[in-house]
């Protein structure tokens, strides 16, 4: 396993690679988002705080099932949900270091927000501004919020890309854990450029679809129906991003084996 530089302009790359996967089998990436998310809620739903850790924790592990989904739309063959639990049906030593994985990766975030509460807006000034806004445009308008989503998205981040490639690492090079997070974070920083406009791209593709859909609310004025269509772009986007993660994981990372017998097989 060799890291591999890549020009800032592959961030945008990614995204249309993503877009493109993610058309050729679109159900099966919008069935594989909606399958996660409802796991996800339902956890909470049901543990609450407990079920909030545990649904970020992991985090990682659906990184890499999207990642395996992605693969094998290259590969033609069709999407399922299998690929979620791919990981934990390895080897024991692989199991253990995604549940290791998980673990540190929530720890890590639990620090990020923790740190971005003492730095940002009184929490019960976040949670009077909620409790009297007539609705959600009113909360993320409001700059007290904006700030304090500006504050978590600048301190979770740098968690996000330390922890990026470390899963594709694990399962695919058998890499051990710390040299996985050291790897992943030497591709992120050395790369950082690319994820940067990686990053502005998905913003950019967000921003579109709603001016599109202020589009169609102008013209048919069918609230109900610009809505449905509404969520079903926003699915789309969403899981051709998580899609997407496959092009920047592996284009960091060159495929040939290196000639030193101690380094990890390629990914």
């Amino acid at each position: 396993m060799k890291l591999k530089l890549v020009k800032a302009s592959r961030g945008l790359v990614w995204v249309r690679q993503g877009l493109l996967a993610c058309r050729q089998q679109p159900l099966g990436y919008i069935s594989l988002l909606g399958l996660t998310s409802m796991a996800a809620m339902l956890l909470m739903l049901v543990l609450q705080e407990v079920g909030l850790a545990l649904v970020t924790c992991l985090a990682p592990s659906v990184w890499m099932g999207f990642m395996l989904a992605t693969r094998r739309v290259l590969t033609g063959q069709s999407i399922t949900p299998a690929v979620m639990i791919e990981p934990f049906k390895s080897d024991a030593a692989i199991r253990r270091d995604f549940a290791l994985l998980g673990l540190v990766y929530g720890l890590c975030m639990l620090g990020a927000l923790q740190l971005s509460g003492w730095l940002g807006p009184d929490p019960q000034a976040l949670e009077d501004i909620k409790t009297k806004a007539q609705d959600l445009t009113e909360v993320i308008t409001n700059p007290l919020v904006q700030q304090s989503m500006l504050l978590d998205l600048a301190l979770t981040l740098p968690v996000t890309l330390l922890f990026l490639h470390a899963p594709a690492l694990i399962l695919w090079a058998r890499v051990p854990l710390g040299k996985a997070l050291f790897f992943s974070a030497v591709a992120s920083w050395r790369n950082l450029g690319a994820f940067v406009l990686f990053g502005l791209g998905w913003f950019g593709v967000l921003s579109a679809l709603a001016l599109v859909a202020g589009l169609i609310v102008t013209i048919l004025p069918i609230p109900a129906l610009v809505n449905a269509l509404t969520m079903a772009a926003s699915m789309g986007l969403a899981a051709a991003f998580y899609g997407s993660l496959y092009f920047a994981v592996v284009d960091c990372f060159d495929p040939q084996k290196p000639a030193e017998p101690t380094e990890p097989a390629s990914i």
